[in-house]
């Protein structure tokens, strides 16, 4: 299902705020526990893995979960992939069209 998000990453820390096709807001926030860059200085190729206690929230409903994050970028392209540790098969996917780097 498409739908637009707004990401924030840091070397501590995540935040996502998706607004879903009928207009409703969720959130997934958390601060790593472990984090492994095997990323190029340009952001241009390669991983970095985020292992996250994560809480996601869609407005009515709030759950602590522990999360996988890839930020993976091949040829300039970013995507970042979300996986909850306890149902592997629910990979999220959000292709990133706009980069904006805070110093």
């Amino acid at each position: 299902m498409p739908f637009t998000a707004e990401i924030t990453t840091s070397k501590d820390s995540i935040l996502i705020t998706v607004t879903l096709p009928d207009g409703n807001i969720a959130e997934i926030k958390g601060k790593h526990s472990e984090t492994v860059c095997k990323m190029n200085a340009d952001y241009t190729e390669g991983t970095i893995n985020y292992k996250t206690d994560a809480e996601m929230s869609n407005g009515t409903e709030t759950r602590q979960l522990k999360m996988s994050f890839t930020l993976e970028a091949k040829s300039g392209k970013l995507k970042l992939f979300g996986v909850p540790e306890d149902q592997q098969g629910e990979k999220i996917c959000f292709i990133i069209k706009e980069k904006e780097e805070v110093k």
